[in-house]
């Protein structure tokens, strides 16, 4: 089938649903690009796919520097192998993007313009075809699929080195290579002067998708019950006068996290900030994921948008909140803090601060300095912001 992304479906979905269906034994990834944003989407998978006795092999090109040295290291934290395919020819580059994994009948793989980064999986316009055989089909592609990986892993080859930990530095201290934190200061700094431009007239603009369909696995996660005495959809359309969210540069939003009791993983926004920064309505589907401040991620949960009319707010459920239940700070003044990332329409990663946490007193203490209103105090802010007020965040 042809994937058109984002309009019918994300390959990330495709692959994350391939990998689940114990079909496979072997995963083989040849990217010319790799980033955090990417192997941390799919990182828990790749795991979980390997401790199930799985083997992930890599190539990965290094052209432009658009392969990051963090992702590298991730990369050889979850694969078996993983080679460095790169020509020092200014006119040459490889830009191959494929994913295959094979089994002892099965081929499963998807071949088009899909780096690995969470724009290549999830959000960016791109095409791929992927294609499900099985039987002597299979056997047949794996084959000629094989030939094509062992290509780009010839020992022979002068364009292709085996990665490990000395060559890694070697990358990095010969320029092929830079931290992550670089490439995201520099991306930043030049949006931020992109915005100083100001047009007379946009000749462009941009799309929100709604949530694609799920996979049947994310379909099974169970989704925060609506208030028993209420539908979970208002009866009105609602409208929003407010000026506080802005559609542009939306990507991070923090916010204090407010008590609820035994119901914490319950998190409650407002009307405000569902449409203007989720762009989602009530009822819609949510894909969220946890970040941990070592830069540990956890699985994809799908969640369900559900409005509350008691209260007029909107709560989506975030598994890494429960452990508010029983660790809420008793001063307010030292509330949590939340911190969600927009990688696409309808993926979010969050991660949940206390009192101590590194990046935690600079967020709390500009969020307390913001005027009072209805709801405790949030704001979305751009990525030049979040570097400002904490510059190792792993979430960016």
């Amino acid at each position: 089938m042809i994937v058109n992304q984002p309009h019918d479906e994300q390959l990330g979905i495709q692959l994350i649903k391939a990998l689940e269906s114990n079909q496979f034994n072997q995963l083989t990834i040849m990217v010319a690009y790799a980033k955090l944003s990417g192997v941390y989407r799919v990182s828990p998978y790749l795991e979980k796919f390997r401790n199930n006795g799985g083997t992930i092999r890599c190539v990965v090109g290094i052209d432009q520097q658009n392969t990051t040295y963090d992702a590298l290291s991730q990369l050889l934290n979850l694969a078996n192998e993983i080679y460095i395919f790169h020509s020092e020819s200014v006119s040459q580059t490889f830009h191959i993007k494929c994913y295959w994994l094979s089994g002892e009948n099965n081929c499963w793989y998807a071949i088009g313009s899909n780096n690995l980064t969470a724009g290549g999986l999830f959000s960016n316009y791109e095409l791929s075809m992927s294609t499900s055989l099985s039987g002597e089909e299979a056997h047949e592609e794996n084959e000629t699929l094989s030939g094509f990986y062992s290509t780009y892993t010839d020992a022979d080859s002068v364009c292709s080195r085996k990665l490990d930990d000395a060559f890694l530095e070697k990358l990095i201290s010969g320029g092929y290579v830079v931290k992550e934190i670089q490439q995201r200061k520099a991306l930043a700094e030049s949006a931020r002067r992109a915005r100083s431009i100001v047009r007379k007239t946009k000749l462009f603009g941009n799309e929100v998708f709604p949530a694609p369909a799920l996979p049947e696995q994310f379909r099974k996660s169970k989704a925060a019950k609506p208030d028993a005495k209420k539908s979970p959809t208002p009866k009105k359309p609602i409208q929003v006068e407010s000026t506080k969210v802005s559609k542009e540069d939306n990507t991070y939003l923090i916010r204090l996290v407010p008590r609820a009791g035994d119901r914490s993983k319950q998190v409650h926004f407002t009307v405000d900030l569902l449409e203007k920064y989720f762009c989602l309505k009530p009822g819609d589907g949510i894909l969220v994921q946890e970040m941990l401040a070592s830069g540990a991620v956890g699985e994809i949960e799908h969640r369900q948008v559900v409005f509350s009319q008691r209260n007029r707010n909107v709560k989506i459920e975030l598994a890494g909140a429960s452990m508010l239940d029983t660790n809420y700070p008793a001063n307010l003044e030292t509330r949590p803090v939340l911190i969600l990332k927009k990688v696409n329409a309808n993926l979010f990663v969050y991660m949940i601060l206390l009192a101590g946490n590194e990046g935690y007193d600079a967020i709390n203490t500009r969020l307390k300095a913001l005027p009072a209103g209805r709801s405790l105090p949030y704001e979305v802010i751009d990525e030049s912001t979040m570097f400002s007020l904490w510059d190792n965040c792993p979430i960016v």
